[in-house]
């Protein structure tokens, strides 16, 4: 190598390490705490939109991006010390367009219903075009609510839809080969045209549940009567002065009028408001570490799969990462119980097993798990909750579902009529073609995966009245795979208590026999860690890469079509 390519050489290295330190030192400045300041009189400022993360985010990536999110388990956090915080004067939450669940909806209310037992007041200012029954159900936890005078609410009634996908099928030319335990498993979105009976009845009954509780709560916090309140939800629309004449909201304003209410004076003369950001509050906290009692804090969050978690962004739980994780907290000796939060429509049964069989074995190891259900923990989700000792989910929470479904598509049709790909075969068994994805199931197979489902059927059925202390014959007929609200599973007592993360928390302290007001610190698994930690460790650049060619991921997805895979997963609901 010649001396002129051994300094081109050179500098490219050098080059690239400049770079590489560049970036470093700027995202080390761009993550670094800042000193913040709590002013005496501060208001905490809350901005609640689309949908709030149930924890922190623990991977680097998350990290960066989500630097200034706040999770629920922070917003418990956060109240919590704002209340005995004599700075802080009391909050003021802007709610815009949100995309979270019935349940953490309640979870939010819960926590500033605590706040304001300090005496302490709570602004809600609906920052939307048309507040939904959501937001103001939301709202309606606070002192005051504040709407713009352009703005209105919507609050026109529930409705569920479910979509169905028969005729789209037919003109693709695919054939949905579909099997389910049992009847309100799931609604056949793909061999129906509209719902059975019984599926139309399950549901209707879940809108029902959380209307009543929306209109009781909205008339008791508003103080309306329930008659009149219906009589507006059946107008529908409810422009902004109508929405103060029928005491949906305090009055109409903007948001720097709400803040001149809020002002306080200044030592050297006239007013100002000051204020804190949440992001910015939680960093001032001092955590509980040094607290006597150690606690575990793991999501079970997303759709199961029985291999490995979605690193980089946590979007789905695979049941080998989960197990591993809840084996390192067996391990843990200074851990002496396990808070399970849990929100996933289920997935994978082998999967869920995998996490249901670690969280057994933590409870043999003398290590109590609480579960608290967020806004669905149906199926698989209930699944890996029902090994817990105590069960908590919040009214709305969307759980049951006991059942399992299984399920493949004939292409052939697709293949040869439309794409104009033909599949020819050799068998040397004459089930070598059970899972292909170019054959239907004969009547032989569909009775062999029947047997299948029935065995998964009854173990998860059996499992189930295990953890609820009771027997087959008595849950068997709660099951057969239909959801539930949280206060319907109370009352069938497949769940302990109707409450949030705080009475979670009040269960787990009792089993492990410490006072209530006793403080414990809250161990987050996986741990998070530092971005330098992951720079170090090597974290940082562990991404996926993709296949190397269309021809491999053809395949990969040709093997998952044909891979069998009973399910364990809730019926989608979308409630609007």
């Amino acid at each position: 190598m010649s001396k002129k390519t051994l300094w081109v050489f050179g500098i490219i290295l050098a080059a690239m390490a400049c770079f590489i330190i560049m970036a470093s030192l700027s995202l080390y400045l761009l993550t670094r705490p800042a000193r913040i300041e709590v002013r005496q009189n501060s208001v905490l400022e809350i901005t609640l939109e689309r949908e709030l993360p149930e924890l922190p985010p623990t991977t680097p990536v998350a990290q960066i991006f989500e630097r200034d999110s706040v999770s629920v388990i922070d917003l418990d956090r956060l109240l919590r010390a704002a209340a005995k915080d004599q700075r802080i004067a009391g909050v003021y939450v802007a709610i815009h367009p949100l995309g979270n669940s019935w349940a953490q909806i309640e979870e939010i209310r819960g926590l500033l219903h605590e706040f304001r037992q300090s005496k302490k007041k709570v602004y809600a200012y609906l920052a939307v075009d048309m507040a939904n029954e959501k937001e103001l159900y939301l709202a309606s936890a606070a002192d005051e609510i504040y709407l713009n005078p352009d703005s209105g609410l919507l609050i026109n009634g529930l409705m569920a839809e479910v979509g169905f996908y028969k005729r789209m099928m037919a003109k693709l030319k695919i054939e949905p080969q579909f099997l389910q335990f049992k009847e309100f498993k799931s609604a056949e979105n793909f061999t129906r045209e509209k719902m059975t009976p019984e599926v139309r009845s399950m549901l209707e009954s879940i809108l029902v549940d959380i209307q009543d509780r929306f209109v009781r709560t909205i008339a008791e916090e508003r103080k309306i009567d329930p008659a009149r309140l219906r009589e507006v939800i059946k107008n529908g629309i409810a422009p902004a002065p109508l929405a103060v004449q029928e005491h949906l909201v305090t009055a109409l304003g903007y948001e720097d009028e709400i803040q001149s209410k809020l002002t306080v004076d200044k030592s050297e003369g006239g007013k100002e408001y000051r204020s804190i950001s949440a992001s910015k509050y939680l960093k001032t906290l001092e955590s509980s570490q040094g607290a006597k009692q150690r606690v575990a804090l793991i999501g079970g969050l997303g759709p199961i799969v029985s291999g490995s978690s979605d690193e980089a962004w946590g979007n789905f739980m695979g049941g080998e990462t989960m197990a591993a994780r809840l084996r390192e907290i067996r391990k843990e000796k200074d851990i002496k119980g396990v808070l399970f939060r849990v929100d996933s429509p289920g997935g994978s049964a082998v999967g869920s097993d995998k996490i249901w069989r670690e969280i057994r074995l933590l409870e043999k190891e003398g290590k109590p798990v609480v579960a608290s259900m967020a806004g669905v923990a149906g199926s698989g989700g209930y699944y890996i909750a029902m090994g817990a000792r105590k069960i908590v989910a919040e009214p709305s929470t969307i759980t049951g579902s006991i059942g399992v479904i299984f399920g493949k598509f004939n292409l052939r049709g697709l293949y040869e009529q439309w794409l104009g790909i033909t599949v020819d075969q050799i068998k040397l068994a004459e089930n070598a073609d059970i899972f292909s994805s170019v054959n239907s199931l004969t009547d032989q197979q569909r009775n062999q995966i029947k047997a299948w489902m029935e065995e998964i059927y009854n173990n998860f059925v059996r499992k189930a009245a295990e953890g609820r202390g009771t027997t087959f014959a008595d849950l068997e007929p709660k099951a057969h795979g239909r959801i539930y609200t949280g206060s319907q599973a109370k009352q069938l007592q497949l769940i302990d208590e109707v409450g949030g993360l705080a009475m979670a928390m009040n269960l787990l302290k009792k089993e492990m026999k410490i006072p209530e007001k006793e403080e414990v610190e809250l161990v987050l698994y996986p741990k998070p860690k530092s971005f330098w930690q992951s720079l170090m460790e090597g974290d940082l650049f562990k991404v996926s890469t993709p296949g190397p060619s269309l021809e491999s991921f053809l395949k990969r997805t040709q093997q998952i079509l044909e891979t069998p895979s009973p399910w364990l997963i809730a019926p989608e609901l979308m409630i609007h």
